[in-house]
This record gives C-alpha cells, structure tokens and sequence, in this order.
C-alpha cells in the first residue's frame, strides 16, 4: 500500500490528488484495517444498492467514500471476529456468501458480544442513582373510569344525547352501571370490559374526554354526557390514584435495567471504537480511483455573467 493513515486522518486519503494507481483486477486492494482487505469488488457489490444511473454522482464524494470505506473495513473486521467466535456454522452463514455473508456475520458477532457480556453487580450503583435525584422515580397518577359510549354511526347527535341524559339520570338515581353499561353503551367489547377503562387519563381519545376525566375528583361521581369522538360518553370516576415517590425498593429494578441497558451500549461501542481505531492501510491513488469508476459526473457550467446595466448617458 502507498500509505498508512490512522483513522483520525482517514479522511486525508480520499482528498489525495494522486494519479490513481488501481489495477484493472476487481480484487485490487485498495485499503486494509485490522488485518482485513478491502477490495474495488467490496466498494462494487456495495454500491449495487445505489440505483445504475446515480451511482457516478453518489461516489464523487469524498464524504461519502470515506464512510462507505470505514463502514465496510469495520463489517469485515466484525465478520472475522464472528469466524473466531465460531459463529459461521449455521445453515444460514453456511449458505450465504459474498457481501450478504459478511453483514451476517458482523451482526451476529455483535449479538454474540452483547449476549456474551458479564454485567457487574449494579445494586449499589442503582442506589446512589436513586440518592442523587429521586425526583425521577415516581408513579405516575393513575385514573379508572366505566364508560357508557352511545354512537352517533345509527342515530342522529340530538337522539344520541338524550339517551346520553337518561343514563346519567338513570345513574345519579342509584341504577346499577353496570346494567347501564350492559343495556345502552355501543362499545362491541362491552360484555368483555364492562367499560372499565384503566389509565383513562392517558388514553383518552380526544380533549373534551380529557377534560371531563381530570374534572372528577371523588370515586363514585359521574360526568354530564361529553360530546366528543364518535358519540356521547357517560363517565363513572372508579378511583383516582394521585401520584407518588417511589421507595428504592419499588424503583430498584427499572434503575437497574437503565444502568445495565447503559452498560451493555457503552461496552458495545468501546468494542466497535476498538475496531475503527485501528491504523488503516490506504491507496490514495485507487481511492481517488473510484470517485469515477462508475461514470463521470457532467461539470456544471458556470453562471453567466449578469448583465451590465445600462449607465445613462450624461446630461451637458
């Protein structure tokens, strides 16, 4: 190779404005990184995924070049740890080949590092987390409502809201909901969920329900009819939990699943840094090569000159 280049100056390779020095051989290598070649056939089978007629235009950039470089000596190098790993023996690594087999096998090494991962004990850590702001960790306030849902789909609104009016009355007269839900609401799953609705204040399914929900405060009340998605409802407040501070106890195991979801994603890219800070060993000649090894990009003409104004002709 004509040139070793860490990979903080890699992009220094692509701007080179050396004569190219590629071969015709497709198995021309034109960069190596952690003991894997790249060759021109790996920059060909990658840039098949770009549509034939804007191929010259997508490699006529530096920018590009070097990422799609970087991305591929970084995917061989994972696919030769998979082989190590001896991840290459399932049917479906034996029968992939070519590019399709090398972004397997790097997807499988990176699995096979995650799950292969040995997550310390965070408890105390999840701890002193909790110490340090245990504002974050609270339940949330939690609504429960039972709901009679008269359609507008079969009847006019002014029908629909008097009925909406008699269920109310019905319920402040000590009717059973449960037989109101049973006898008028609409709802098709009624028999299944009585109309009980859990979380009502997060899944209501437009302001006007909102509103109405956040409006009844003692279990027991009722809402007048709410105009709102599809219908009327009628609104029963089943129990209105305020919310909380959790204890350590009840906020330990999601603190410990954030920090080891941290861990896992922090040693996953340690790993990935590892490989991509390996010295990378160039040919700036048959890089600068492939910036028209599909075609050339037609030159943009330049601007024409505007033209000049016409200065008045002077006065005598």
């Amino acid at each position: 190779m004509s040139g070793k280049l860490g990979f903080a100056l890699a992009a220094t390779f692509i701007f080179s404005a050396s004569v190219a020095t590629a071969a015709p051989d497709d198995m021309t290598v034109i960069a190596s990184q952690g003991g894997q070649n790249l060759t021109y056939l790996d920059i060909d089978m990658a840039v098949q995924k770009v549509p034939e007629g804007d191929r010259a235009h997508f490699i006529d950039s530096p920018k590009r070049i070097q990422s799609l470089i970087l991305n591929l000596l970084l995917q061989k190098q994972l696919a030769a740890d998979a082989v190590k790993s001896g991840l290459d023996g399932t049917p479906e690594m034996k029968a992939a080949t070519g590019a399709k087999k090398t972004k397997l096998l790097a997807e499988a090494q990176l699995a096979h590092f995650r799950e292969s991962l040995v997550i310390p004990d965070l408890s105390e850590l999840a701890r002193e987390k909790y110490i340090a702001q245990p504002e974050k960790y609270v339940a949330a306030e939690n609504v429960e409502v039972q709901q009679v849902f008269i359609s507008v789909s079969a009847r006019s609104n002014p029908e629909a809201k008097a009925i909406a009016e008699r269920v109310l009355a019905e319920a402040k007269s000590g009717t059973d909901f449960d037989a109101l839900v049973a006898k008028y609401s609409d709802e098709t799953n009624k028999a299944q969920t009585l109309g009980i609705v859990k979380s009502a204040d997060k899944r209501a399914v437009s302001p006007e329900l909102a509103k109405a929900i956040g409006e009844l405060v003692i279990p027991g009340t009722f809402s007048s009819p709410v105009d709102a998605t599809g219908g009327y409802y009628v609104l029963k407040l089943l129990a209105r939990t305020p919310q909380r501070q959790l204890s350590f106890e009840e906020a330990r195991d999601q603190i410990i699943t954030s920090l080891k979801s941290e861990y896992v994603k922090k040693a996953v890219s340690n790993y990935v840094d590892q490989l991509r800070n390996k010295p990378i060993d160039a040919d700036s000649g048959r890089i600068e090569a492939l910036r028209t090894r599909y075609g050339s990009v037609p030159a943009i003409p330049p601007a024409s000159p505007a033209p000049k104004a016409a200065v008045p002709a002077a006065k005598h």
